[in-house]
């Protein structure tokens, strides 16, 4: 690795040094995935709908809220850092192929077998395809910048959508579960990181 791409990495790790994102969003992801499992678990048919509000609600919300604890916490403290306009990564393209390769393999054995439920063959497969996408993106994700952490991220997506598909859970269930343990394991992740990063840097810069 030359000088130029271990700047290049340094840069876009550094949006994940104090943790906020990996916290706010993974609480996001909880508050979605915890009335999708009650929802499935009761069958009162609001929880659902108060998920999909929540998700409409909350993932914009939840950008708003990271960048104004960065510009509170990290910015003042480690400084501000410019990223050029996003484009989508090698990860994400991964992640939607294999998205779309599933629904298309998912399509072709509903044809074959019938099965065009959610709670059926349709789901299981999408769930699972779903999951070892997320968790290829998460993997691929710590390899490129070297977050350890991203790591635990894959191995918690890989288990339990692999978890769901093979336990007799229903899409919404499995779908629920997945981003609640995922959100949940941010929430850990990422307020650990914060703790350390805030203790690494407990005062904020110095102004002229």
């Amino acid at each position: 690795m030359n000088s130029i791409e271990r700047t290049q990495r340094r840069t876009r790790s550094y949006w994940y040094c104090d943790g906020i994102a990996e916290l706010i969003g993974g609480l996001a992801m909880a508050l979605v995935g915890f009335p999708m499992i009650a929802s499935a678990r009761t069958g009162i048919e609001i929880l659902s709908t108060l998920s999909l509000m929540a998700m409409i609600l909350l993932f914009p919300a939840s950008a708003r809220v990271v960048k104004l604890m960065k510009d509170r916490i990290t910015h003042r403290r480690t400084g501000y850092v410019k990223y050029p306009a996003p484009t989508m990564s090698k990860s994400r393209k991964i992640m939607l192929f294999v998205l779309f390769l599933t629904i298309a393999i998912v399509m072709l054995l509903s044809v074959r077998n019938g099965e065009y439920t959610l709670d059926g063959v349709v789901g299981k497969a999408f769930l699972l395809g779903a999951g070892i996408a997320i968790a290829a993106a998460f993997a691929i994700r710590a390899i490129r910048l070297g977050i350890p952490r991203m790591y635990a991220n894959a191995v918690v997506v890989a288990a339990i959508s692999i978890a769901s598909a093979f336990a007799g859970f229903g899409f919404i269930e499995g779908m629920g579960l997945l981003l609640a343990v995922l959100g949940s394991t941010s929430v850990i992740t990422g307020g650990v990181t914060l703790a350390k990063y805030i203790r690494s840097h407990p005062k904020a810069m110095e102004t002229t």
